[in-house]
């Protein structure tokens, strides 16, 4: 059975967006999937041969190029959402002091949701240190830090 290169190519632009929708994301596969789509679609109205091939890949570079500065800047907005901030989430769910404990001088790491992050106390907690184990709530989320309180 051979499969044309019109259905190849729109073939592999719905198994990239497939994977970018089940999360292999982060390196652009909606963009590449957009872009093989339009390159299938060009093949299928005679604007590229079946045999050019070179002209196959400027069309699905292209397109892709163009997808990406269409769809960049609405999609980083639909993702951050209302708050302009994707760590909405992570605010008041309980987290874990890691095994070295946290302190207000040295800081520390929690693990909340499985991933093991960096944290700090809160400047006006009434504790100095937490041993491992205890549970926290994250109250805010500077850059990569978790700021969390003692959960009471």
């Amino acid at each position: 059975m051979d499969i044309s290169v019109t259905y190849a190519w729109l073939i592999a632009g719905v198994a990239l967006i497939a994977a970018e929708a089940i999360g292999i994301s982060g390196i652009g596969l909606l963009f590449a999937g957009l872009g093989a789509i339009v390159t299938g679609a060009a093949i299928y109205l005679g604007w590229a041969a079946d045999e050019a091939h070179v002209m196959q890949g400027v069309i699905f570079f292209a397109a892709s190029a163009v997808w990406a500065l269409l769809l960049w800047k609405p999609l980083q907005k639909f993702r951050m959402g209302k708050h302009g901030g994707g760590y909405s989430n992570i605010v008041g769910e309980t987290a874990y002091v890691g095994s070295q404990g946290l302190s207000k001088q040295k800081g520390g790491e929690v693990t909340w949701s499985g991933t093991i992050m960096k944290a700090q106390l809160v400047k006006n907690a009434h504790a100095d240190k937490l041993e491992a184990g205890s549970q926290v709530t994250v109250v805010d989320v500077q850059g990569a830090t978790l700021v969390v309180k003692p959960r009471e």
